[in-house]
């Protein structure tokens, strides 16, 4: 059995394996089964992850729900706070810069922040997801911490490519799983 560093990296070579038009084919299709899903077109605020190097490609998501008037947020790591983030409003992708690790998230001069209890469905990424809906994340917490601050009522959507399905992931006690995780090949 590997431990979850191992398994971090097995899937996440896996997924750097992809080609880019496999990448951006899949995640179409993941988006256009995340639109037909009746809580996110009733949802008014939608917090998505911006995508960063193999990840489901988030872009083209957020852009769709922003053209349909849809309040959209997306994370900001909040350095001052430790290993935590927060949940801030765009209008545009335009808005985001390289931020930490890399990935793109709202300056820190962006002041729309918006509270967790107030997001009605969270879109969340990670290294790899099992059939009971558990998530393997990068390490880091920041997720899973995150996830803590949210209502109840709010739908937790992993999104991933069908290879980054296993068996059963090893969870520990903080770890929150997903209300439903979303392939290009099947709902979970």
């Amino acid at each position: 059995m590997y431990n979850k560093n191992e398994m971090r990296k097995k899937y996440i070579s896996f997924r750097n394996n992809i080609s880019s038009d496999s990448l951006h084919e899949k995640s179409k299709i993941i988006g256009q089964k995340l639109y037909q899903l009746d809580c996110v077109k009733r949802a008014e605020t939608l917090m998505c992850y911006v995508s960063f190097g193999s990840e489901v490609y988030t872009h083209d998501i957020i852009k769709t729900w922003l053209s349909q008037g849809k309040q959209i947020c997306v994370p900001r790591v909040v350095k001052a706070k430790g290993k935590s983030m927060e949940a801030v409003k765009i209008s545009s992708l335009e808005e985001l810069e390289p931020g930490t690790y890399g990935v793109l998230e709202p300056t820190s001069g962006h002041k729309n922040t918006v509270s967790p209890d107030l997001i009605n469905v969270i879109i969340v990424p990670g290294c790899a997801f099992d059939l009971h809906r558990n998530r393997m994340g990068y390490g880091a917490g920041y997720y899973d911490r995150f996830l803590d601050l949210i209502s109840d009522n709010c739908l937790k959507v992993g999104v991933a490519f069908d290879f980054q399905i296993m068996g059963e992931i090893p969870c520990d006690e903080h770890d929150i799983p997903m209300d439903i995780i979303i392939t290009e090949e099947r709902n979970i």
